[in-house]
This record gives structure tokens, sequence and C-alpha cells, in this order.
């Protein structure tokens, strides 16, 4: 259910895009979305459909989702690596499980295409 207000925050986030740039129409958002984030991309695009159904700049634009890989680092040997799955990882440098995620943000729009 915070798919709602993820969308929220991304529509009001769209249309400070969409003023400051005098944007007429967007065809199409990418997003980037965290491998252990709990966003679920068709909960996205069901309530952004719904709240940008009345909106002629909104209306129609596809949503492309595109998962990352988390980046953690080794609290033993400090090394910053990539990782599908903080939950079940070890650092690759020296096999430690004593790692913390350090790019935390669970979805971000990384361009919009007009």
């Amino acid at each position: 259910m915070h798919e709602h207000s993820i969308t929220c925050s991304i529509l009001e986030i769209l249309d400070k895009v969409i003023k400051e740039n005098k944007i007429t129409k967007i065809k199409k958002i990418n997003f980037e979305i965290s491998s252990i984030a709990s966003i679920e991309p068709l909960s996205i695009e069901f309530y952004y459909d719904f709240m940008a159904k009345d909106n002629k700049v909104l209306k129609d634009a596809k949503l492309v989702f595109k998962k990352k890989k988390m980046k953690a680092r080794c609290r033993d040997c400090n090394k910053i690596s990539e990782m599908e799955d903080i939950f079940i990882a070890c650092c690759p440098e020296c096999s430690s499980k004593n790692i913390k995620a350090v790019d935390t943000d669970d979805i971000k729009i990384l361009s919009v295409e007009t």
C-alpha cells in the first residue's frame, strides 16, 4: 500500500519538472528501483494511471522500471561492492557477512522523455 504514497511523491516531483521546463507532454519515465526495496512496479503503474488520467501532460506516459544492484560496505575490510541481495550476501573480498547497505534509495527517477 505504500506504493500510493510513493506515486504521490513521484507526481509531485514530475509536476515540478513540468513547470520548471515548460513540458507539454511526457512520453516515458525511467525509474531505478533498489533490489532490496519492497516496491511493486505494477502497483506504481496502477496508481500512476489512475492519478494521472486527467492530466494531459502525464497521461499515457510509459513507466519503465530497472532494478539496480545494492551497494554495500564491508565493516571488516571496508570494501564497497555491488550485490544482488544484501540479506544473503557476504563480502566478495573477505567473505565477511558483516556488511551494511550504503546506497539506500528505494526508487529514483532516472529520466523523463518528452
